[in-house]
């Protein structure tokens, strides 16, 4: 896209960034209000909203090395800078089979005990994108806090023995969900890959941790790297977690984008 192009459609696109952050809101790039033009135009911009807790979602549009643009479920259209994106992921679709002894492998989900893990997914990273995670075995909380040894909001300590006051712990102020009784535990681990059937994996402790499929159906398997804009193609899906919303585009904590084929399938597009 050339530079002209962009000087025509940035500043309309800087004021309709307000769209993205808060999904729902009338699209008004498509009817933008005289004073909105005029700010613009004056070089004061529109007022920008609080950034949201969460992110959004887009479709891609149009990609080149240095930007991409996306399209949200309204038709609003927000281009991104390469440059701007703090942590630029892609999502590839996979299976066991694709994971090597030298990937990392992340699983999170419920434990019934014994090191074994109920997931509907994994995330695996080979080569350099092992960078991303760290070697982990911690237990959660349902909030995905880490277990702690002192609850600021009790004021006391925990101690194995104190099976009522964590019940009553973890019910009042970690809500436990629907069907579990007592005190619940989740396994966060990353770890090296031991054996594929059943899913099991080397972690700290000098330890093994099994990783079984929460439904008959099984668990989904996407391998998770670095991104670039070669890997990205028109059509492509992206999660993004928006900071700041400026003439020139949008600045983003976190884009991921997600792939419909396998990362050793994929062409690069020719542009």
């Amino acid at each position: 896209m050339g530079a002209s192009r962009w000087f025509r459609i940035v500043p309309v696109l800087g004021l309709v960034a307000a769209g993205l952050l808060a999904a729902g809101d009338r699209a008004i790039a498509q009817n933008p209000i005289q004073e909105e033009i005029e700010n613009a135009l004056a070089g004061r911009g529109a007022a920008i909203p609080n950034v949201p807790p969460q992110g959004a979602w887009g479709e891609i549009i149009n990609v080149t090395d240095r930007w991409l643009v996306l399209q949200n479920h309204a038709g609003q259209q927000f281009p991104i800078a390469v440059d701007d994106i703090e942590e630029f992921l892609v999502r590839w679709p996979s299976n066991i089979e694709e994971i090597s002894p030298q990937a990392l492998v992340e699983a999170v989900g419920p434990s019934p005990g014994s090191n074994i893990i109920r997931v509907d997914h994994v995330d695996f990273f080979e080569g350099g994108d092992r960078l991303l995670v760290a070697p982990t075995y911690r237990e959660l909380l349902p909030n995905n806090m880490a277990v702690t040894v002192l609850d600021p909001g009790f004021n006391r300590f925990m101690n194995p023995w104190d099976y009522g006051g964590q019940n009553m712990l973890y019910g009042w102020a970690y809500p436990v969900p629907p069907g579990m009784a007592t005190s619940p535990t989740r396994l966060h681990v990353v770890g090296s890959l031991l054996n594929r059937v059943p899913l099991r994996l080397s972690v700290l402790g000098n330890n093994q941790a099994t990783v079984v499929p929460s439904q008959p159906g099984g668990f989904t398997v996407t391998q998770i790297t670095m991104g670039e804009p070669r890997m990205v193609s028109k059509g492509d899906f992206a999660y993004l977690m928006p900071i700041e919303a400026r003439i020139r585009g949008l600045r983003v904590a976190q884009l991921v984008v997600y792939k419909n084929v396998m990362l050793r399938a994929f062409v690069p597009e020719v542009r």
